[in-house]
């Protein structure tokens, strides 16, 4: 009896050590993700953290593992109202449900064609080139450098030394890796300083600097192209956007619009211009992606949301047929008033 007895205080030590390193296995999951909100996220300043961790830590507080404990850590990610942010907890995402996200200026034609769009090039008209650049998530070296080389090569398809003028479309593009987009239209971007990441007060955390052939971010250097078609600085070109373009496709109209003999025509863009960062949280498939920084122009302008264009022009989508394109066909109309001679390009 006595040995039973011993048997089973062993037991019950033993699951209250197991319940308690349970409970700060937990804690410390909650405090993470809480911790990442409070000092990375570019809209934490506003709110009231001891209030808000008080309250997770109620909300956990029975919590015996990490998926008992996700409803809190939600709840203070919904707090932030970071539209373009979300958690990814036990292989699953999470988006807020309580920020709007107005998808309905997407008209059809848009959706069924960003499903499965591709890098896209072709020549409008003599002296007039096209060059449509999608979503792209490559996050690694040999990704990135094949698609930003697919998206030069495409351009040089299409450009030759008789082009007048250059349509981009980045109306199906709704975002991923903006660093192999800009190094796929390197050569017609050309040198300079482009834009800044800033926090909340408007200090500078980075900028966007690009130098021959390629990137510097935060004095890393990033990819470069294998060849190129020359130096396509001299072009005029025409930027379109629409509804769908998100993320790291604004990103790269911004870039562009910072270019001389540039204009942006279409719609406004999704809104999703914070720049991102990703974080990893304890246990399997744990992570958090928040909004970390806004995007500031060469010339001092902080977006906060929709890229807005110089000329709008609303609906008029044809992906299939570009003479029907009201888009494209305002595009060629600037690109013709611009008065361009025949490119000359530099090797």
């Amino acid at each position: 009896m006595r040995q039973k007895l011993i048997l089973l205080f062993i037991l019950l030590q033993i699951a209250i050590i197991s319940s308690a390193q349970s409970n700060d296995s937990v804690r410390v999951f909650v405090d993470s993700a809480l911790n990442i909100m409070q000092r990375r996220s570019i809209f934490a300043s506003s709110l009231n953290w001891m209030v808000i961790r008080d309250s997770a830590h109620k909300m956990s507080a029975k919590a015996t593992n990490y998926a008992e404990a996700i409803p809190a850590i939600q709840f203070a990610f919904n707090l932030l109202q970071d539209k373009h942010g979300w958690l990814d907890l036990n292989g699953v995402q999470y988006f807020n449900p309580f920020v709007k996200r107005d998808e309905s200026r997407i008209n059809e034609q848009t959706l069924k064609a960003i499903v499965r769009a591709p890098i896209k090039s072709a020549l409008l008209e003599k002296g007039y080139a096209y060059l449509a650049i999608p979503f792209t998530n490559g996050q690694t070296k040999d990704k990135m450098n094949r698609f930003a080389q697919q998206v030069q090569d495409s351009l040089c398809k299409v450009v030759t030394s008789t082009t007048k003028g250059l349509v981009i479309d980045l109306r199906l593009n709704g975002g991923g890796n903006v660093f192999p987009m800009i190094i796929g239209i390197i050569n017609v971007l050309g040198d300079g300083n482009y834009t800044e990441s800033v926090n909340s007060l408007g200090e500078k955390e980075g900028e966007l600097v690009i130098k021959g052939q390629q990137i510097t971010l935060l004095d890393t250097i990033v990819v470069k192209l294998q060849k190129s078609c020359g130096d396509l600085t001299g072009l005029p070109v025409a930027v379109l956007t629409g509804p769908a373009t998100g993320s790291s496709g604004e990103q790269l109209a911004i870039i562009l619009s910072m270019r001389k003999n540039t204009i942006l025509i279409g719609e406004n863009t999704a809104g999703y211009t914070t720049g991102n960062n990703g974080f990893l949280l304890p246990g399997t498939d744990n992570g958090i992606v928040i909004g970390e920084s806004y995007t500031r122009d060469k010339a001092g302008k902080i977006y906060l949301g929709e890229v807005s264009p110089s000329i709008y022009v609303i609906g008029g989508d044809n992906f299939i047929d570009f003479t029907k394109d009201i888009k494209i066909q305002s595009a060629l109309k600037w690109l013709k008033q611009q008065g361009s001679k025949p490119l000359k390009r530099k090797q």
